[in-house]
């Protein structure tokens, strides 16, 4: 069977480093074959011996949850490709801290010059002089560390959600590419 299995992959919240005592530990492993039945009985056998036991003792308490499959056609591909630790398979080399951003293009064309200026100064920030003292308002990209670009911004890809929750709060449309780079941060 392991001839069977491209990859196996460490996703979710404990590979992101946010894991609490409800966690599971979520394992995805990557084939092209029908395995999935095997690797269910795997599993069971796994959690009623004697190394199960031993990791438990040693404070090991967490759920495995194990899903099979092509990564290819999985619908959570991206979330396990920026989170995922390579646990067994072929690594790509890709150049030394490399980091996996959002280019996100906000459109504010259905919005009155009033609301688009107010949904700017959220997003992108602003500065304000009264009198001599000048005020500094963060954006949400600034306090996500992205970096505003023309009509659009960039982000790293482990702060998407919080961005997608204000876009989508704010009805935003906005388009969004995956973009990898080592000289952005």
């Amino acid at each position: 069977m392991s001839k069977d299995i491209t990859r196996i992959i460490l996703f979710g919240s404990v590979a992101r480093g946010d894991f609490d005592d409800e966690s599971d530990i979520d394992i995805f492993i990557d084939t092209k074959k029908d395995i999935e039945k095997e690797m269910s009985k795997l599993l069971m056998l796994f959690l009623s011996s004697e190394s199960q036991k031993k990791w438990v003792l040693k404070g090991l308490k967490h759920d495995l949850s194990v899903k099979v499959g092509d990564l290819e056609k999985w619908k959570l591909r991206r979330d396990i490709l920026s989170d995922g630790i390579t646990l067994y398979g072929t690594c790509k080399d890709v150049p030394d801290h490399v980091e996996y951003y959002l280019l996100v293009k906000p459109s504010f064309k259905k919005f009155n010059k009033n609301k688009q200026i107010q949904i700017w100064r959220k997003l992108y920030g602003y500065k304000q002089s009264v009198g001599k003292k000048v005020y500094v308002t963060q954006g949400v990209i600034t306090k996500l560390h992205g970096t505003r670009l023309d009509r659009a911004c960039i982000v790293p890809v482990k702060n998407k959600k919080e961005l997608l929750q204000f876009l989508n709060k704010e009805k935003i449309e906005y388009t969004l590419n995956e973009i990898w780079s080592d000289t952005l941060h």
